[in-house]
């Protein structure tokens, strides 16, 4: 390659994407933006091209981002708001799809109308990851963000039914409508089957493993699994990945395998910032390549892409507002779910970032496919000007707006959170002081130890903490009732729980 080899270029891609968190943090960029950034720096090394068969691409990256987001969130949640989210995640990734295909058709005369509705499903899908990272930094209403995560989540497979559907129809030289409803009822139903039964199989499998680190890893191979089956069968591997997330998620809450929440929860963290830093690491990389293809220079292709991010901004904006008065219908129903007011309305239209998905559909076209290097130019762009632009200035927005009152609904969810465990815990404890297990002493001593860890204030004597070492199986009760009570109320307030949720986990673990 008359350079670097292509495991260097890989290893430097994951070692960029790292380093592209903590910088970012300190430029006050998201992460992505500057992952994509070192990954152009990188293009510019003679030598340092990656030819990964597209064919790879998003089997590989997408699974474990998708099954990351599904375990930071809730089916039920989901569920009390579905007629929005169906909104946005099917009825939007359409008229968008739609908008940006006449669009580049008519300004790209060049560019065959299914290459520009492959355009379209690219472009069209807000990234889940870089939606719910920072919708939870701004402190946003419970549901503004549970309607942001969900679009996130579910409109990968609208999108990326209609861009499989595309890009056959491309390269087969046939593309009909009726083709693609057919596909689309098709893919969706055989992938949630499959999803759900990939579910049902990992389940029956965790609960064989005798470690937590066995089961972490066979979390990993979980999303994989589910998205390859369904691949096979020409399903949607998005929503088996879905379906096989939710379905762990709502089956599996185990209030005694403390060991795994911990190793579970650092584990795909990791797994997390490794994926997106390479996938938008190598879109930096693949868009200094593409620069070199493009046939009419960079300018007319960078208006080209402008354009484009336009239209995207334009057609969510008038369909936001436009749909307004439908979801305040919906209000009445759902009163948790639909953002209310032109304030929380502007925020969710601004706030359409792109990401994964969009970078991974562009880089997993066929080498030969029409007008590649523009679509992956394209694509590069519109990632990054559609994550920086709200990066930067969605808190300024969502400060002078005043909506910054999902830090409060959460310090108060978690207020709430805490009550419950401290009540679960106090109820055992009167258990086992009435049948004499402990004094009234002691139970109070131990009542007052809960609270502490339950507001990370612990601060003991001494004395009294050589006692309670002393009372271990009983520390151990009174964990073990907070964390049953605790999980139980995860479907409302999955953020809170999960947070007090660790402080007792941290504290099980010690003892």
């Amino acid at each position: 390659m008359g350079g670097m080899d292509q495991r260097t270029v890989i290893l430097v891609l994951l070692v960029l994407g790292l380093l592209g968190v903590p910088v970012g943090a300190r430029l006050r960029l998201p992460a992505p933006v500057v992952a994509t950034v070192f990954g152009a720096a990188l293009g510019l090394l003679p030598g340092s091209s990656l030819s990964l068969h597209p064919e790879v691409i998003l089997p590989v990256l997408l699974p474990p981002l998708l099954y990351a987001a599904v375990q930071r969130s809730s089916w039920r949640r989901f569920a009390r708001g579905w007629k929005a989210i169906l909104l946005l995640a099917v009825a939007l990734v359409f008229v968008t799809t739609a908008a940006v295909a006449a669009v580049a058709a008519s300004i790209h005369p060049a560019l065959p109308l299914g290459a520009a509705v492959v355009l379209g499903a690219i472009t069209s899908p807000p990234d889940p990851a870089a939606v719910s990272a920072m919708a939870g930094r701004l402190g946003l209403p419970r549901r503004t963000i549970t309607l942001l995560e969900g679009e996130g989540l579910f409109n990968d497979v609208t999108a990326l039914t209609i861009y499989q559907v595309a890009v056959a129809g491309v390269l087969t030289g046939t593309l009909s409508v009726w083709s693609a409803v057919a596909s689309f009822g098709y893919t969706a139903a055989a992938g949630a089957g499959i999803g759900l039964a990939a579910g049902m199989l990992f389940g029956w499998l965790f609960d064989r493993l005798p470690t937590a680190e066995l089961r972490a890893g066979l979390s990993l191979l979980t999303p994989y699994t589910a998205y390859l089956a369904a691949d096979s069968a020409h399903a949607s591997g998005v929503l088996a990945v879905l379906a096989a997330g939710f379905w762990l998620g709502a089956t599996r809450a185990d209030p005694d395998d403390v060991a795994g929440r911990l190793s579970g929860r650092n584990f795909w963290d990791v797994v997390e910032e490794l994926v997106t830093g390479f996938t938008f690491g190598l879109i930096g990389l693949e868009f200094i390549e593409a620069l070199d293809d493009l046939d009419a220079g960079v300018w007319p292709y960078t208006r080209f892409a402008i354009l484009i991010c336009l239209t995207l901004v334009a057609v969510r904006f008038a369909w936001m507002f436009g749909v307004g008065g439908l979801a305040r219908r919906m209000r009445a129903r759902e009163p948790a779910d639909v953002p209310v007011g032109w304030g929380e309305t502007l925020v969710v239209a601004w706030a359409g970032m792109r990401g994964v998905v969009t970078i991974a559909t562009a880089l997993a076209l066929p080498r030969d496919f029409p007008a590649r290097s523009q679509i992956v130019f394209v694509a590069a762009v519109v990632a990054v000007v559609t994550l920086l632009l709200p990066g930067v200035t969605l808190p300024w927005l969502v400060g002078r707006l005043g909506l910054s009152t999902g830090a409060q609904r959460r310090r108060q969810a978690e207020r709430e959170v805490i009550a419950v465990a401290q009540d679960a815990g106090l109820a055992r404890l009167e258990q086992l002081r009435a049948d004499g297990t402990v004094s009234a002493e002691t139970a109070h001593r131990l009542g007052e130890w809960q609270r502490a860890i339950l507001l990370d204030e612990e601060a003991e004597d001494d004395d009294w903490v050589q006692q309670r070492r002393r009372l271990g199986d009983v520390r151990a009760q009174l964990l073990a009732a907070a964390r049953a009570a605790v999980l139980e109320h995860r479907a409302r307030e999955p953020e809170a729980v999960d947070d007090v949720l660790r402080r007792l986990d941290l504290h099980s673990a010690v003892y």
